[in-house]
């Protein structure tokens, strides 16, 4: 690395000299870096040794987190997962997988642990009360779709290149996903039903479907995949 080429912090730190005024999350696009951020200056005084920290400049992607600090509160989630520790033991840094007791502060954290142990990511029924209906269900889908397409837990901090390079996903990722009662399914399975049924809109057309152009996966209301079908037509009828 030549001498001109070394990262400069202070050069770097100079792109937010123009919210040196703002005291609240700022939204600011840079262009140079193509990132999207939310900036403000903290005046306030340091809890740790109550001296004041004058122009502290404060950066975060996240405008959640960064109202959060404002306002002093924030989310708590608690999941089970895989998750890796590590220590050094004689000059060398060793890692370890081990399946536990986890929490986060964003969904999106959530999101990241689910995806990178799908095989052991769990909630317990007494930690649900810290996620929304609509946030349970997700990860409900997403975990069935994962383990559908035969993703494994993570054995090592680093992600093979191949661990995204799915053959399975590559057969369904045009396939719509549909929901359907254990009812409807039985009659589904049993070939006493062939149809999707979907509300009329304006303008709607009767079409006929190529090979492949309309696939669908279906699943139980728990998410559990049943079947892979293909639709070859669509009609008005009257309900």
């Amino acid at each position: 690395m030549t001498k001109e080429s070394k990262f400069n912090c202070k050069e770097f730190i100079k792109r937010y000299d123009k919210f040196k005024k703002n005291n609240l999350p700022t939204l600011f696009w840079d262009e140079e870096r193509q990132t999207l951020e939310y900036v403000y200056f903290y005046n306030g005084k340091s809890i740790i040794n109550s001296e004041k920290a004058q122009n502290e400049l404060e950066v975060h992607t996240s405008l959640t987190e960064a109202l959060g600090e404002i306002a002093f509160t924030g989310f708590y989630y608690s999941f089970t997962d895989k998750h890796f520790r590590g220590w050094r033991k004689n000059g060398k840094y060793i890692t370890e997988a081990v399946i536990g007791h986890s929490h986060a502060h964003s969904f999106e954290e959530v999101v990241r642990a689910l995806y990178r142990s799908p095989e052991s990511f769990s909630i317990a029924k007494d930690e649900e009360q810290f996620y929304s209906k609509q946030e349970l269900e997700y990860l409900r889908r997403v975990q069935k779709y994962l383990l559908f397409i035969g993703m494994k837990d993570l054995e090592t901090p680093s992600a093979p290149m191949n661990r995204y390079r799915n053959k399975i996903h590559s057969k369904y990722e045009n396939a719509k996903i549909y929901s359907f009662n254990d009812f409807a399914l039985s009659k589904m399975l049993s070939e006493e039903r062939n149809f999707r049924a979907i509300p009329w809109y304006e303008n709607h057309q009767n079409r006929i479907y190529k090979k492949k152009e309309y696939q669908a996966l279906i699943t139980d209301k728990e998410d559990n995949f049943k079947m892979f079908v293909e639709f070859t037509h669509e009609e008005i009828k009257t309900y």
